[in-house]
């Protein structure tokens, strides 16, 4: 679906289990996004998270390491349940944090989402305490919101406007 420099990102398929179950009932990994999942759980959250692309043209994908053909996480854009927003949204394996992985696998959905489904705006939700997944929404470009009531808890909430992204990118070009 996306390629990038480093990453191949392609919509997450029921093969994709494993990896999903072993990021998924990482504690560490799920420290700030919900309790480890067992097997069917993880099946599940597959299945819901495959399910939208052909309505709604939105869902999460994959994400490769291109070197290695190796799955490191996943990255996509949801519909945020409170507010009806589309949410950019990421996680990878412990050991591919802090590389810029996570930015270069929402740049993409960022785009996507601004020139092929024509976005007003894109967000993103994070625990306060996560300071990594911080630091990559004020990567690209998202600028600090509020504190507010998501997914069951209190979350920052980032956003960036389709003209703020625009700006963004001819500077980058330019």
């Amino acid at each position: 679906m996306f390629e990038t420099e480093r990453l191949f990102l392609r919509k997450m398929t029921e093969s994709d289990l494993d990896s999903i179950y072993a990021m998924r009932s990482d504690a560490d990994v799920m420290r700030f996004i919900r309790e480890p999942q067992n097997r069917n759980e993880a099946l599940n959250w597959i299945k819901l998270v495959s399910s939208r692309w052909a309505g709604e043209k939105i869902g999460f994908c994959s994400v490769f390491l291109k070197e290695r053909n190796q799955f490191i996480g996943w990255c996509g854009l949801w519909q945020l349940k409170e507010t009806g927003e589309i949410e950019v949204g990421y996680a990878l394996f412990k050991d591919f944090w802090g590389q810029g992985f996570a930015v270069e696998a929402s740049e993409p959905f960022l785009e996507y989402g601004f020139t092929e489904l024509n976005l007003p705006k894109i967000v993103a939700c994070a625990n306060p305490d996560n300071k990594g997944s911080r630091r990559v929404m004020e990567k690209l470009g998202m600028t600090f919101d509020h504190i507010g009531f998501y997914y069951g808890r209190d979350l920052v909430h980032y956003s960036i406007a389709r003209n703020e992204w625009e700006k963004q990118k001819i500077k980058v070009k330019g």
